[in-house]
């Protein structure tokens, strides 16, 4: 048989009875990267109702890259193999972002405004409306962090980025001298880090903490004046943003995908036993807060893994490595061949296309769907050649029946 310029193959089952058949066809692969098929057929719904579980892009990249790229409020809305889309905010304008499965921003449409973002003032406002007093207030990542009074109470506040509260914790009762939390606030606000403040003789507090690289013990009296200070040694440096997985794996952490590289704070998403965290830490690898987001998945079995790969529309898979590091797999879509790298919990590390999947030959398609009652079925080819439309029949076998022209091509 003759090639054609653009084929379009369209296989057409006629049916003798008119009773409609609910059973999905199979997928076919493409035979040629110039050709596609198209079965129609009376009473066959085409298409893929299957498991909508995507493996392709994983969270951790996406809000990774809208991160770096200056986005927040992130919310993921659409995760495929190759493509991923979200909406998120950047200098008070709401995009949808549409990225790739290698992490690169395809395109960004604007779609509405944003919440404003707070400043130190605002925040102190928005505590002032809600009724605290005496407030201590610092930044801390991209928000803030008080401790303040109310009603006698003393309450450790975390507000977010747009003003709305993030956390609350009562501290004890509110009088006239400062807090541990107080020194704390107070410090951070001069400099000095990695603050750990107890109360000592006649009021005072008793204070390590870090200034630049040096470890100082501090006095600090029960009105929040730094008495006297005194350098005690060296403090380690602050970590680099790939380190960040590393120390997270030292606090007994998994599946780590590290959400904001940048300071005031990193964020990074993990699993620990089957629970997932977004986890906070300061510039030093301290963990500073963290708060359930979810559950994890536990691992997958090859068999659990290859089900999966069909339930989303893959052909032809097959396991080729299955070992404590993950798996390897070749699929099948849309008559390539795929070679995919992934995790133990199905997380698609890489993707690699390695050539062609072989089409299945005409008399077994057609000896699979007479198994699911079709009965004499006959095939057509449908193309153009010089600017006319050629329909030609063709038996079981591939062989030419007939020819006739059918119209003209574009």
């Amino acid at each position: 048989m003759e090639r054609f310029i653009r084929l379009a193959i369209a296989l057409t089952f006629l049916f003798v009875t008119h009773h409609a058949f609910a059973a999905p066809m199979p997928k076919l692969s493409t035979p040629d990267s110039n050709e596609s098929l198209v079965i129609q057929a009376q009473g066959l719904q085409l298409g893929n109702n299957g498991l909508q579980l995507q493996l392709g892009v994983s969270d951790g990249m996406i809000l990774s890259v809208l991160s770096q790229n200056g986005y927040s409020d992130i919310r993921i809305t659409k995760k495929k193999l190759t493509k991923a889309t979200a909406e998120a905010c950047k200098n008070g304008t709401r995009f949808k972002v549409e990225l790739s499965f290698e992490g690169r921003i395809r395109k960004a449409t604007r779609i509405g405004d944003c919440r404003p973002v707070i400043n130190v003032g605002i925040a102190r406002k928005i505590l002032r409306d809600k009724g605290f007093r005496k407030i201590q207030l610092s930044p801390d990542g991209v928000g803030f962090i008080a401790a303040a009074c109310r009603k006698d109470r003393r309450f450790r506040i975390r507000l977010d980025q747009f003003g709305g509260v993030a956390g609350k914790k009562v501290l004890g009762r509110c009088g006239g001298t400062l807090t541990q939390y107080d020194i704390a606030a107070i410090l951070k606000s001069q400099g000095y880090s990695r603050i750990q403040a107890q109360r000592a003789r006649q009021g005072n507090f008793a204070v390590e903490a870090c200034r630049g690289d040096n470890r100082l013990d501090i006095l600090v009296g029960n009105d929040g004046v730094v008495i006297r200070e005194r350098r005690t040694g060296r403090c380690d440096p602050p970590i680099h943003p790939a380190t960040i997985p590393a120390v997270l794996a030292r606090y007994g952490f998994s599946r780590i995908d590290v959400i904001d590289r940048k300071l005031p704070r990193y964020v990074a998403h993990a699993c620990r036993g089957n629970q997932r965290l977004e986890i906070a830490m300061n510039r030093f690898g301290e963990i500073a807060d963290e708060k359930s987001i979810g559950r994890c998945d536990p691992p997958l079995s090859a068999a659990a893994l290859e089900d999966r790969l069909r339930g989303i529309g893959y052909d032809t898979v097959r396991i080729v490595r299955d070992d404590p590091s993950g798996f390897v797999a070749e699929v099948c879509e849309e008559g390539e061949r795929f070679h995919l790298q992934l995790t133990r919990y199905g997380e698609t590390l890489s993707e690699k296309r390695v050539g062609e999947c072989n089409s299945r030959r005409v008399r077994k398609i057609l000896k699979q769907l007479e198994q699911q009652g079709i009965r004499n079925g006959t095939l057509y080819v449908d193309g153009c050649r010089k600017r006319k439309r050629v329909r030609i029949e063709l038996d079981r076998y591939g062989s030419v029946v007939k020819r006739s022209v059918i119209g003209r091509c574009r």
